[in-house]
């Protein structure tokens, strides 16, 4: 029987409690373990002068470049294209860095802020599941809802699970979504779901990591491109988790759902975005 070990990434906000309480005793109810992950270092305050503009502009171009890589993993007819355009948004955003308000700076370093802490708290749950040497994690974000189906289909992926790892060694499945999926997935490219899953892909490609689930063996393969490429750590959680697996996984498959048995509520209006 495979070892699964859940966790739960948030920030004890107290609008968000009936979200965390759903997806705890749906875990319940399916005798999964859930680990919270809330602890977070406090905001700063951006450096003053040209060491806050150019610490900007440091951790913007690096989430571009990422994005735009991943870009070209989906297009890589558009790669020549895709690379002008990298160059581009990054010389504008540049531009608008150093010339810009301080309440526009501001505003920018603490939403980078926020989703550098969120990536660390993915990062931790990923280390601890590695520690614990459980065969794959579920990982959820607190703005993930449930639906009556939910527990019902994520049953069925879990009945599913053992054949799929049998076949697919380093997984990840999305199960939640976030965007139309031809915005961020390469559909050209998308076969038969394996199980319950309604189509596969090769490579990942995540759909916002609002909640995902990851075997081992491709956490493994995280661990350690990241101890090589260790700015990988200070992406946002989705450009970090598709950099790593480009890099150090290339083999990997993605399983994704037109519906999902979860959804990201701070997309679809259900739960109120930290970014609101």
């Amino acid at each position: 029987m495979l070892q699964i070990q859940a966790y739960l990434i948030h920030n004890a906000d107290p609008a968000r409690q009936a979200q965390r309480q759903a997806i705890a005793s749906l875990l319940m109810a399916l005798e999964i373990p859930l680990t919270a992950i809330h602890e977070q270092p406090p905001l700063v305050a951006l450096p003053r002068g040209w060491s806050g503009r150019w610490l900007l502009h440091r951790l913007i171009s690096a989430r571009v470049a990422a994005d735009f890589a991943q870009r070209r993993l989906r297009e890589p007819r558009r790669a020549l294209d895709l690379r002008c355009r990298q160059a581009w948004v990054q010389l504008k955003g540049g531009w608008k860095l150093w010339v810009g308000s301080d309440v526009h700076r501001e505003a920018l370093w603490r939403q980078l802020q926020v989703e550098l802490i969120v990536s660390g708290k993915h990062g931790q749950a990923w280390r601890q599941a590695l520690q614990s040497g459980v065969d794959a994690a579920l990982v959820f974000e607190d703005d993930v809802t449930t639906g009556p189906a939910s527990l019902e289909r994520f049953t069925h992926l879990l009945q599913a699970l053992p054949d799929m790892l049998s076949r697919h060694r380093r997984l990840y499945c999305d199960l939640a979504g976030g965007y139309p999926l031809e915005q961020v997935l390469p559909l050209h490219q998308a076969s038969p779901g394996a199980g319950p899953m309604e189509m596969v892909l090769p490579g990942v490609h995540t759909n916002t990591a609002c909640a995902y689930l990851v075997s081992r063996p491709l956490l493994e393969a995280w661990r350690r491109v990241e101890a090589r490429h260790q700015g990988l750590a200070r992406l946002p959680i989705d450009h970090r988790i598709n950099r790593a697996s480009a890099i150090g996984a290339p083999d990997a498959i993605c399983g994704h759902w037109q519906e999902p048995p979860f959804r990201h509520g701070s997309f679809c209006g259900l739960v109120r975005s930290w970014q609101s």
